[in-house]
């Protein structure tokens, strides 16, 4: 069937930002499109008043969890890493403090020339509708390899996830700090 050429009507679709919370806007499609994740949430609750120096915020969306630690001292800079395009968008008008540096690659190939001393993160463990632990592991194992030996690592995950064994692999000292029924940080 053909179209008639008067009766089509080409179209070009935007996504229009939406404010969730005071000063930071995301767009339909990204996760936790209509405010901060409940997880991220609580981890902030967790993180220490004084955050390292050189910090990495693995998987940072729409920079919501990165402005939290940049509002704390100690930060002199900041790497946004995120592989989704829209997420990361977003993230560059929602934190725009200079000290943050945006990178949009594969968390679990993403790399510095030198460690950082701080890893934050509330690791994606689905892709699509289909749950993928491994996904979260590989955020672990990332971590683990851009810290320097004194580096230190804040995640939050759901409890029915299994990463206790890849965090003992990976990292000599494991303790939970907080958490509910569905989460830990």
């Amino acid at each position: 069937m053909t179209i008639p050429a008067d009766r089509w009507y080409p179209q070009e679709w935007v996504a229009t930002a939406t404010e969730v919370a005071p000063g930071f806007s995301t767009v339909p499609g990204v996760f936790s499109a209509d405010g901060p994740d409940p997880a991220s949430v609580a981890l902030v609750a967790h993180l220490p008043e004084k955050m390292p120096t050189r910090v990495v915020d693995l998987g940072a969306g729409w920079g919501w969890l990165s402005a939290q630690i940049l509002a704390r001292p100690g930060v002199e800079v900041l790497h946004l890493v995120e592989a989704d395009a829209a997420s990361l968008d977003c993230a560059k008008r929602n934190v725009v403090d200079p000290r943050a540096r945006f990178h949009w690659t594969d968390a679990l190939t993403f790399a510095l020339s030198e460690p950082v001393n701080g890893v934050v993160m509330n690791p994606p463990f689905h892709e699509g509708r289909k749950a993928d632990p491994a996904l979260g592991a590989g955020f672990i194992q990332t971590a683990a390899r851009l810290l320097t030996g004194a580096g230190r690592l804040w995640m939050v995950a759901n409890r029915h996830l299994p990463y206790e064994a890849v965090l003992r692999d990976n990292f000599a000292d494991v303790s939970e700090i907080g958490g509910d029924s569905a989460s830990r940080s």
